[in-house]
């Protein structure tokens, strides 16, 4: 870590460790377009730059304990992990794909843009996942979705250049989220980080040809190791030559895009104020 970040970097990273985790809700846009809450919610704070109808909690609020939750009409998130749909930009009429969707914020961030319109596929390779998946499904009102539960590679040869667009939100180490789970510092291992690079590697060699030409393959982890995230990507683009990065400036509010680089936009705890998170969007070009 003092080799990725500095000296300086690494021990505002440390402190940041020691700091209450960032928490975000994000208004269901399907009840309420304009992203504006109809009425008061506990601790609803500045709204979150990078994506429509999300807003930060403040203090100790826990607004995930009311009735208005329950009913739909906002779903508590991440507020790195909103960064991955607006990454995607899904729009209404699309056929999209969330590779990896439980317990479901993504999927119904993404159903939100898509207004209803298009097919939704929601997929998670563990059953008990899937069940929770689908209730987020349910509850947040989600009427052109379907729910799978496969591994990649048995979807890849029944959707060939079939989606407009693909989210990889893909198992990780989770380090970039050692403030929220303490318990992964101790849970991470050398080994363990190389069997977790083999199984991205597999998936985003199994999705790749699901992705039409001219659409969109997104790849993001909770995680700030290079070999999960930038150096993951690099190999990707050399064995997919179909494939090209597809920056995402536009899309972001300054202060993020100016971290962006070459093989995508990775967030820190300590210089972003939110939890530790990459984001990678690609474009692929030819057959």
């Amino acid at each position: 870590m003092k080799r990725l970040l500095g000296e300086a970097g690494f021990f505002a990273y440390l402190d940041a460790l020691n700091q209450p985790y960032t928490r975000a809700l994000r208004v269901n846009l399907l009840l309420r377009p304009d992203g504006t809450p109809p009425c008061p919610i506990e601790g609803l704070g500045a709204p979150v730059p990078w994506a429509k109808g999300a807003y930060f909690v403040e203090g100790d609020a826990r607004p995930g304990l009311s009735p208005l939750h329950e009913g739909g009409l906002f779903y508590m998130q991440e507020p790195s992990a909103l960064t991955a749909v607006t990454a995607l930009d899904p729009q209404p009429g699309e056929r999209v794909l969330d590779l990896c969707a439980a317990p479901g914020g993504k999927s119904t961030q993404i159903a939100a843009l898509m207004a209803g319109r298009g097919l939704l596929c929601c997929n998670e390779p563990i059953p008990s996942r899937a069940q929770i998946l689908s209730r987020n499904i349910e509850r947040m009102g989600v009427r052109n979705a379907v729910v799978l539960s496969a591994m990649p590679d048995a979807l890849a040869p029944r959707f060939p250049a079939f989606f407009d667009r693909i989210l990889v939100d893909a198992p990780c180490s989770g380090t970039g989220v050692m403030n929220e789970k303490p318990d992964v510092k101790y849970r991470v291992t050398e080994e363990g980080v190389q069997a977790l690079c083999r199984t991205q590697k597999d998936i985003l060699d199994a999705i790749a040809p699901m992705v039409k030409v001219g659409g969109t393959l997104v790849y993001s982890t909770c995680s700030i190791l290079p070999q999960e995230n930038e150096e993951q990507i690099r190999a990707f683009l050399e064995r997919h030559p179909e494939y090209e990065i597809q920056p995402m400036g536009a899309e972001l509010p300054e202060k993020l895009a100016a971290h962006e680089n070459a093989f995508g936009l990775q967030m820190f705890a300590h210089r972003d104020g939110t939890d530790g998170f990459y984001v990678c969007r690609m474009r692929r070009v030819k057959a």
